[in-house]
C-alpha cells in the first residue's frame, strides 16, 4: 500500500485537529452561559425566561439543552394553535361567524391546517437531528425553524382580504407559537455566535473553506504536540491551507 506524502499527512491531521477545535468551542461557549443570558439575546426576553427557567433552572445551562427546552415550547404552542383550526374547531365557528363568505374562509383555514403539519414536522425535525455542538447542524437546525415561522406566516396572510376582527383573531390565534419559534431561532444563533467567536481566525470559519486559522489555541497546540517535526506549524499550516 502506498504511503501517504507528507503534504496529505499533514491535510489529514488538519483535519482532525479542526474537528476536536469546533468542539472544544462549543464546550467553552457551554461553560458560561446561563438561561438569563441566552434570553436576553431574543426577540422575547421575558416570554423565554419566565418559559425556560421552571423547565430547567436559571444556572449555567448546556446549550443543547437549553435548544431543546426551547424547540419542545415551540413544538407544544404550535400544536394547540393547530388544535384551534381544526374542521368545526372554536376558531373555525368564530371565523364563519364573522362572514358572509363561508367558502373562501374554509378554504383559508383548511390552508392553515396543512401548513400547521408542515410547521410542526420542521420542528420536530429539528428535534431529532438537535445535536447543536457542530455549525453545519445549526445552520440546518435555524433553517428548519425559519421554514416553520414561514408557514405561520403564511397562514396568517391568507386572511388579508378578510375583515380586522377576522384577522386579529388568526393573529392572536398565532402569536404564542411564532414568538416560541423565534425564541429557539434567537437561542440557536446565540450559541452559534458564542461557538464561533471562542473560534480563532477570520470570520469565515464556519463557512467550509477550512482554513487552518480556524483553529481554536487548543487546536493549533495538539496540532503541534502530534507534529514534533514541525519547526514552524504557522508557516506549514498557511502553506497546507493554500495548497502551497
Amino acid at each position: 500500500m502506498a504511503s501517504l506524502s507528507y503534504h496529505e499527512t499533514l491535510t489529514i491531521l488538519i483535519a482532525s485537529v479542526m474537528a476536536v477545535s469546533v468542539a472544544a468551542a462549543y464546550q467553552e461557549c457551554s461553560n458560561q452561559k446561563s438561561v438569563k443570558d441566552y434570553c436576553n439575546v431574543t426577540s422575547f426576553p421575558d416570554l423565554c425566561y419566565n418559559s425556560l427557567v421552571p423547565k430547567i433552572g436559571s444556572g449555567i445551562t448546556e446549550p443543547q439543552e437549553i435548544y431543546n427546552q426551547s424547540a419542545e415550547l415551540a413544538l407544544a404552542e404550535v400544536s394547540k394553535a393547530s388544535l384551534e383550526f381544526a374542521v368545526n374547531g372554536k376558531l373555525q365557528q368564530l371565523i364563519i361567524g364573522k362572514t358572509s363568505d363561508n367558502r373562501s374562509a374554509l378554504s383559508a383555514i383548511e390552508s392553515c391546517r396543512v401548513l400547521f403539519s408542515l410547521a410542526l414536522d420542521t420542528i420536530n425535525t429539528s428535534l431529532s437531528s438537535s445535536d447543536v455542538t457542530t455549525p453545519e447542524n445549526r445552520d440546518s437546525i435555524r433553517i428548519w425553524l425559519g421554514a416553520a415561522d414561514a408557514d405561520l406566516e403564511t397562514c396568517q396572510d391568507g386572511f388579508d382580504n378578510f375583515s380586522y376582527d377576522i384577522r386579529d383573531l388568526v393573529a392572536e390565534n398565532l402569536k404564542n407559537s411564532t414568538e416560541y419559534i423565534i425564541i429557539s431561532l434567537d437561542i440557536i444563533s446565540e450559541i452559534d455566535r458564542c461557538a464561533s467567536s471562542t473560534m480563532e481566525g477570520n470570520k469565515n470559519c464556519y463557512k467550509g473553506d477550512h482554513n487552518p486559522y480556524c483553529l481554536s489555541i487548543k487546536g493549533r497546540k495538539l496540532l503541534q504536540a502530534a507534529s514534533p517535526n514541525i519547526a514552524n506549524s504557522d508557516v506549514v499550516m498557511a502553506r497546507v491551507g493554500s495548497g502551497n
